[in-house]
């Protein structure tokens, strides 16, 4: 508990200093408990990151009036209250901050087992293989029996209870004629990848993807190496060995699928997602939610984990696309999160 507190404060640290490149950690402490204040006594609105940033700046605006040389002030040292302030967040306040990180989220009907989202659309599997998708408010079912379903720039696939692989075309489900595999995914750049129930990892290139008709057998790039999941995006792919241990494809091009060489990644997880615009997200082997940062197209692999604690809630899975973050709760359940509550 106590490195996840940190981790949160490490982020209302980050975030004020884009306002005070100065402030130092103690004083983000001593405005935070002030700001802890407000917010029971009623005169905050608002528990996220966003809502407690906003407060702060405006307890250290008050501050600063009257202030002659506001760098002497960001720049002072620390006082012993400020020492004692830190532990008492850490051990008592700040585990209530990361609670509230994403009180907006909420559910939105229906249980699913697996879900996935990508170019405005939304998919999702249930227990029984019932394939539901989001159209308005309301989850649609469409035909088919499906144990995995995938939508993204290549389109919509599915894999069947029978490792049957299938892409949705024009209201209908057509049969790819070779192939098994037990997962996909569309959300690479115009390239379908997967794994197979032995783990063997493969992918389809973008020329094939569009070629890919009724009954026709299109051709598989192996890509090497063990994984249990495998999620690709616009900077590259995920993989979660079967071992849960994680590394990152580089060099995966639409014509190239296949990729170069595998990089190890720090972390334990059940699966990854990579969303349409590059953030990944990864449901841990403790089925908590974390979310990757930092990462740029000049540093795909970005440069760590934060997790993001939604109550005492545990996951199954989770996907991202245009600003929305939609979960799979340990219990089936739908969640789905707005950008300004995860950020």
């Amino acid at each position: 508990m106590a490195s996840d507190n940190l981790i949160v404060l490490e982020r209302f640290h980050d975030r004020l200093r884009v306002r005070y490149p100065k402030i130092s950690r103690p004083q983000v402490v001593s405005y935070l408990l002030k700001a802890r204040a407000r917010y029971f006594s009623g005169k905050l609105c608002g528990n996220s990151v966003k809502a407690l940033v906003e407060a702060v700046s405006q307890l250290i605006e008050e501050d600063l009036e009257g202030v002659t040389n506001s760098a002497d002030f960001m720049n002072r040292g620390e006082t012993e209250g400020e020492r004692r302030g830190m532990k008492l967040l850490l051990i008592i306040f700040l585990p209530h901050f990361a609670l509230g990180l994403a009180t907006r989220c909420s559910d939105v009907g229906g249980t699913l087992k697996q879900i996935d989202a990508g170019i405005g659309m939304v998919f999702g599997v249930n227990t029984t293989g019932s394939v539901y998708t989001r159209i308005g408010d309301s989850w649609v079912k469409i035909p088919g029996s499906f144990r995995h379903v995938t939508v993204g720039p290549a389109g919509i696939w599915g894999v069947d209870p029978y490792k049957k692989i299938f892409r949705f075309v024009g209201g209908s489900w057509i049969s790819i004629f070779n192939g098994e595999l037990m997962q996909l995914d569309a959300g690479g750049d115009q390239f379908v990848a997967g794994v197979d129930q032995f783990g063997a990892t493969f992918c389809i290139n973008k020329r094939e993807v569009e070629g890919a008709v009724a009954n026709r057998s299109i051709p598989f790039s192996s890509v090497g190496s063990r994984m249990r999941y495998y999620s690709c995006g616009p900077l590259g792919c995920w993989g979660v060995t079967l071992a849960k241990d994680v590394y990152h494809r580089l060099n995966v091009k639409p014509t190239a699928c296949i990729g170069t060489s595998w990089t190890r990644v720090f972390g334990k997880f059940q699966n990854i997602e990579v969303g349409s615009d590059g953030r990944v997200f990864g449901i841990s082997v403790t089925k908590q939610l974390y979310m990757r940062k930092g990462i740029t197209a000049e540093r795909p692999m970005g440069w760590g984990w934060t997790r993001i604690q939604i109550g005492n809630l545990r996951f199954n899975h989770a996907s991202w696309d245009l600003g929305n973050l939609w979960l799979v709760r340990n219990d089936g359940k739908v969640v789905k999160c707005s950008t300004e509550d995860i950020d």
